[in-house]
């Protein structure tokens, strides 16, 4: 009964952590967020995407080609919640609430109650899941599958409806998220060597073969149409954007190095040339990613995806996670080795791309927490019948209650501040200005210099779909001759004032236009709110 209510105390800390204020703080949505929700939108009101196509298995959205369950799963939160950042957040809260509690019954598959009732509770608190259950991310839904998936495969004892039932939720993970589409050829395959090495000597070996073979066929008929729209229909397409990225850089530095070296000319193409250029990136970025650097100390530079100034783990679970390795590897090696191999794979797919990403690289959870868990119970436990137990559970309690209140007093009351040009806080400052001077004009021109600003008024308007479409396809023409994008009174695109256009009175009588920082002088700005720079020149003319 103790352990029951304790891990519905956890569960209920999980959800406050991740659910209090969540439509509020972030306060705006983010571009990715915008358009699943306005996909979702479409789904609803039309049974078509942005684009008009009928219940898609891909959404182009922004030409990164969105997995399809993210999207479906908004539909019926909108459709009771209407298009809000609630209803678009709330989903990803409950997924993420759910992993809290997946991964107590996957740690107690391996360890004690108490073990694992730590381990729940540290991924209940942890900085970088919470942060990434509090706005729409894809990979934190994935997650919820991919334990899933592991979960019962682990708790399956090889029976094959069990198997079956975790490939259905990796089915499920890779229609949630691109990442695992490169994850799980890799980390199945583990999986499956791990079975074998548990169950070795008291399982038929052909039995076993022949329970994998179904598992992967099952695999294979679940993720068949996402096959086809991944090889031959751009569902690789970001991964090819980031690796396109990736390759101009590194041919780049090929050029430079070459140029840069005394060797002779044949030499320096044996030295410095692409394939040794990849591996060395992908070599530093895989060791950074399980960097302390990366894990304790500094974390994701992007404040979209991490809060910044601090490491993705709490400081104070180092020590623990050192006890932790050492320990479980000397008294369990084989509950060592699965979760060991657990990280070393998740890391894999975002070191191919790029340095240390809090999202591509999401998956590493709830893994390390195996080891602090076991770290920290092993120290209280070989210091239960002595005065230091006490000791050391106040010092935990102490550091726990400060590591969480400095995280939350952060992102509250600092973080909505400093990283709120990280989330289109610019977009929709402007759309909240002009919203009330609305009928002080009779048009308004919002230039589309940063980037998702017809879509941000769209989702935050609720805007008609079918007029979103025509819009879109048929923009008016001024004057001079530029097309904007017209919805309603509002006009989006560059008027592009100097002092010329601006005496020549290129603005329209009664107007409202949000200009570039680099256009003419004005008397209105609006200034970020992390470092005062002008965001947008305001023009009303009477």
């Amino acid at each position: 009964m103790k352990i029951k209510i304790l891990l519905f105390l956890i569960i209920l800390l999980a959800f406050f952590l991740r659910g209090y204020q969540v439509g509020k703080f972030p306060p705006t949505l983010y571009g990715d967020e915008q358009a699943f929700a306005w996909n979702a939108y479409n789904i609803l009101k039309t049974g078509q995407d942005e684009y008009g196509n009928p219940f898609p298995l891909q959404f182009r959205s922004f030409d990164d080609y969105k997995a399809p369950v993210p999207v479906y799963l908004l539909v019926p939160f909108i459709a009771v919640l209407d298009l809000t950042p609630l209803a678009i957040r709330l989903p990803i809260v409950i997924a993420s609430v759910l992993t809290v509690i997946a991964t107590y019954f996957l740690a107690r598959s391996f360890l004690n109650k108490k073990t694992s009732m730590i381990v729940a509770f540290l991924l209940a608190i942890s900085p970088w899941h919470v942060h990434l259950s509090r706005g729409y991310f894809e990979a934190t839904l994935a997650l919820l599958f991919f334990v899933l998936g592991v979960l019962f495969f682990i708790r399956s004892n090889l029976k094959i409806k069990y198997l079956i039932l975790s490939m259905f939720f990796f089915a499920l993970t890779l229609y949630s998220y691109f990442t695992p589409r490169i994850l799980l050829p890799l980390f199945i395959p583990f999986l499956f060597w791990y079975g074998y090495y548990l169950n070795k000597k008291s399982i038929n070996t052909l039995s076993l073969l022949k329970k994998y073979f179904i598992s992967l066929v099952i695999l294979f008929l679940l993720c068949l149409p996402l096959l086809k729209l991944t090889f031959f229909d751009k569902g690789f397409s970001r991964f090819e954007k980031l690796y396109t990225s990736r390759n101009s850089v590194i041919i780049e530095t090929v050029n430079r190095e070459r140029y840069g070296s005394g060797l002779p000319e044949n030499w320096k193409k044996s030295f410095h040339n692409k394939p040794l250029l990849w591996i060395r990136e992908i070599k530093n970025n895989y060791l950074e990613h399980l960097s302390s650097s990366f894990w304790y100390i500094y974390g994701d530079s992007s404040l979209r995806y991490f809060t910044g100034n601090m490491g993705m783990f709490y400081l104070m679970e180092l020590p623990f996670l050192v006890i932790g390795l050492y320990t479980l590897w000397k008294e369990k090696r084989k509950i060592a080795v699965f979760f060991l191999g657990w990280i070393f794979l998740a890391a894999i797919p975002a070191s191919l791309v790029g340095r240390p990403f809090a999202v591509r690289s999401l998956a590493i959870l709830p893994a390390p927490f195996i080891f602090v868990g076991y770290g920290i119970n092993k120290l209280y436990t070989s210091l239960r019948n002595s005065w230091l137990s006490k000791i050391v559970s106040i010092l935990i309690s102490v550091l726990v209650i400060v590591s969480m209140g400095s995280l939350l007093i952060r992102y509250y009351f600092e973080y909505p501040l400093y990283a709120a040009t990280w989330w289109g806080w610019e977009n929709k400052a402007a759309i909240n200005y002009a919203k009330e001077r609305e009928n002080q004009v009779d048009k308004i021109f919002i230039s589309d210099f940063y980037t998702g600003s017809v879509l941000a008024f769209a989702v935050y308007n609720k805007i008609d779909p079918f007029v979103y479409r025509e819009a879109l396809s048929h923009p008016v023409t001024m004057a001079d001759g530029r097309t904007l994008i017209k919805l309603g009174k509002y006009y989006f695109g560059s008027l592009d004032i100097d002092n010329n256009r601006l005496s020549a009175g290129i603005i329209p009588p009664k107007s409202l236009y949000f200009a570039r920082p680099e256009e003419a002088d004005s008397g209105q700005v609006i200034k970020a709110p992390d470092d005062g720079r002008i965001i947008f020149k305001i023009y009303q003319t009477e």
